[in-house]
């Protein structure tokens, strides 16, 4: 392959990785709210947050942070939170849905809330099924998911959000779905990984196209000076 040719090749390849290796983790973002919930706050309380600065194009894992917890040392009721993310006014993951309520137990868990971090596939699993005898539930878990806390499904998971773009309108919203124990939403926090390149693997298939169409004239060309020699 005369020098040229095998430049423009190994390009085109390079072009070819970049955009299919594009991805990236921001900062997280943090809100600090210091909230106190109405007791039997239903419908939620909704917190929202603009983010124009992203440079993420397609969405590949959204993690959340919550710092919820009782407006008095032991006075919250976990089993009466429900929390869920929205963006742009559009789908929703349920990061809670009132933990430990079951088609057999109206209650739930009575501990006194989270200072956790939800993302698809954690470590810790389940966070609906996490019992805690008392104080504030910490570490990495999957949100609950569940858009009836009765039942095992789990649709309302951090998925919904992959492919769509960084930038947009989020909404963290909070509601007490029940009488007695009071909770504080102290912060959240977004931590937003995905790809700056769009269509990372539409352009992936464009430079392999062009590639191709250069190999086969280069092909060509080759032939045609054997034919004419």
């Amino acid at each position: 392959m005369p020098f040229l040719h095998r430049g423009l090749f190994l390009t085109l390849m390079a072009m070819v990785a970049a955009t299919q290796a594009a991805v990236i983790t921001e900062p997280t973002r943090v809100y600090t709210v210091g909230y106190t919930l109405n007791d039997l706050e239903d419908p939620p309380a909704f917190f929202v947050e603009t983010i124009s600065d992203s440079s993420i194009l397609q969405l590949t894992e959204v993690q959340v942070g919550l710092h919820l917890v009782g407006a008095t040392v032991g006075g919250g009721f976990a089993g009466e939170i429900f929390v869920s993310l929205t963006k742009d006014l559009g789908v929703s993951a349920v990061l809670l849905n009132r933990v430990g309520v079951t088609s057999t137990d109206a209650v739930g868990f009575s501990y006194d809330g989270w200072d956790v971090v939800f993302r698809d596939a954690a470590a810790f699993g389940d966070i609906h099924e996490a019992e805690l005898p008392l104080g504030v539930l910490s570490g990495e878990w999957e949100p609950d998911g569940r858009l009836d806390g009765t039942t095992g499904a789990r649709p309302g998971m951090l998925q919904l959000f992959v492919g769509q773009a960084g930038n947009g309108e989020w909404s963290l919203n909070v509601a007490d779905l029940d009488l007695g124990g009071m909770m504080r939403l102290e912060s959240w926090s977004l931590t937003l990984t995905g790809s700056t390149v769009p269509e990372a693997r539409g352009l992936g298939g464009v430079g392999v196209g062009v590639l191709a169409c250069g190999w086969r004239w280069w092909v060509s060309r080759r032939r045609t000076r054997k034919v004419v020699g």
